[in-house]
């Protein structure tokens, strides 16, 4: 046997060898939940049960969605795996409630944050900080900057947005029927949204609808969209320890980010003015009382302002969008609302108090909220061991924990007619803590929340009271999630949205 054939057949020996040790290792990592009597989608022996989104062939809702609806209605979890490491989505409301709420001194943080280097803004800010000490005085210092009072400051900052939305709007070229044809209305309210927050966070007035003016929105766009960005977050949230690998397509966007927020503080400072936004309250963070561990300046501080921009753009717009598709497809509703709008003449003024007296646009939005989650998907890990008490399950050490917020939000089991959109349904505590579940759980929640909601209202105020919504009926059909590599849920773009000015219009909703 000459020397090349021994070469080949200790080659294959060795292959052989190691595959059938990876083999091994493999199945015996991936009957982690069987040992432990918990049931598991099949898997696959090296990505586990991700390898669609590895592949961005799915996005990580979608899947989640799927196990979740994979399992019998009673069983109160389903376990998965990413790669070989074990993971268990939660399907129980009271589980949901006990391991996230009551016992959140037992599941503190989220897993995107158990990597803090891999991004000098996008790790240093309340959504990601995994040091309990850090984060309390955190929250308890940035809390503050969204009371009642201090974004009631903000309405007219808020509002001042709107024209330019308009504008864009009323330049659209019209069809036949005297109608603005909007292929995806949220490219405007993410334009809008974008407005808004660069104002608020960043205290610099900009214009998304043009295009010299648009640099907020691109950094947006380009932190959410497209498949390397689908690969960027995707890896951020469900394979952390990756993250250093992915750091330089980070970099840019907050480079970007911290230049502006620093020549905002910058010129205040110079000038000792003050708009009543979020510089003027980071500011104060800054000459104020500093943690040991974490002082309020440089990257610290910037990151702040980042988060409240990226925590925003892409969830807020989209959600916003989905209320206007929603009351389109549902005309009922859209007329509904406009009476409420006119009633409290909310088309001649928007204020904090005007917008409080809107229970019809709540139920609008909370009902969005339900089958729209712009948070989709909920994780903690676990700091200690967990036992359920119900089943007896330990949920180890460094396990993390998924709720599939999208997939229990439509359960049949909380709600009748799970996936239809009605607003006036009756009250209850399920309906009102799954409504919850759309901006996080526990102390993690989004302390954004009021002022997301606040943005939405002034936009889907001022649209309702300047046009009338239709759609045309050959394309209701396509109107679903699009699948694939996005990571915050939308529709398909060839639902065509009919914009038509009230006075012109003549058609009775």
């Amino acid at each position: 046997m000459d020397t090349i054939s021994r070469y080949l057949i200790n080659s294959t020996t060795i292959l052989a060898i190691a595959f059938g040790f990876f083999y091994v290792y493999a199945k015996y990592k991936l009957s982690y939940w069987s040992r432990r009597g918990v049931k598991t989608p099949p898997t696959h022996l090296i990505f586990g049960n991700f390898k669609d989104v590895i592949m961005l062939k799915k996005a990580p809702a979608d899947l989640m969605c799927e196990m979740y609806e994979s399992a019998d209605p009673d069983d109160p979890y389903i376990g998965f795996y990413i790669f070989h490491q074990p993971m268990l989505l939660l399907r129980n409301h009271e589980l949901i409630k006990e391991t996230m709420i009551k016992h959140y001194n037992v599941f503190p943080n989220r897993r995107f944050g158990s990597v803090t280097n891999a991004d000098f803004l996008g790790f240093r800010n309340l959504l990601a900080i995994t040091s309990q000490q850090t984060w309390k005085f955190l929250k308890t210092k940035l809390t503050p900057s969204l009371t009642g009072q201090k974004l009631k400051i903000m309405i007219p900052l808020i509002t001042k947005c709107i024209e330019p939305m308009l504008k864009y709007i009323d330049g659209l070229p019209e069809n036949e029927d005297n109608c603005k044809e909007i292929k995806d209305v949220r490219e405007i309210s993410t334009r809008y949204v974008s407005n808004v927050l660069a104002s608020v966070t960043y205290g610099i007035e900009v214009n998304a609808f043009e295009e010299e003016s648009s640099g907020f929105f691109e950094a947006g766009i380009n932190l959410f969209r497209g498949s390397m960005r689908a690969m960027v977050l995707m890896i951020y949230f469900f394979v952390p320890m990756l993250s250093p690998l992915i750091e330089p397509f980070t970099k840019r966007g907050s480079k970007y980010f911290r230049k502006h927020f620093d020549e905002s503080v910058k010129y205040r400072e110079e000038t000792r003015s003050k708009r009543g936004d979020l510089v003027d309250y980071m500011i104060m963070l800054k000459n104020g009382k500093q943690h040991p561990d974490f002082k309020f300046e440089g990257n610290n501080l910037a990151a702040q302002a980042s988060s409240f921009y990226i925590a925003g753009f892409e969830a807020s717009g989209t959600l916003a969008a989905w209320v206007i598709n929603e009351i389109t497809l549902k005309p009922e509703y859209q007329n509904a609302l406009y009476k409420e709008i006119k009633k409290y003449q909310l088309d001649k003024e928007i204020t904090m108090e005007s917008i409080n007296e809107t229970p019809f646009l709540d139920c609008i939005i909370n009902e969005t909220l339900r089958l729209h989650p712009p948070i989709p998907v909920i994780d903690r890990i676990a700091e200690a061991d967990f036992e359920i008490k119900e089943t007896g399950l330990v949920i180890e050490k460094s396990v993390s924990i998924y709720v599939s917020v999208n997939a229990v939000t439509k359960d049949p089991k909380y709600f009748n007619d799970s996936c239809e959109f009605l607003p006036l349904r009756e009250k209850t505590e399920n309906k009102k803590f799954y409504e919850s579940l759309g901006f996080g759980i526990g102390p993690r929640t989004c302390i954004g929340q009021r002022l997301a909601i606040i943005i939405m209202k002034v936009m889907i105020i001022t649209l309702v009271s300047n046009y009338v919504f239709t759609y045309e009926k050959r394309n209701v059909e396509n109107v679903k999630k699009k699948k694939g590599v996005q990571f915050i849920q939308y529709m398909d773009e060839n639902f065509l949205l009919k914009f038509k000015k009230r006075e012109l219009s003549e058609q009775v909703l």
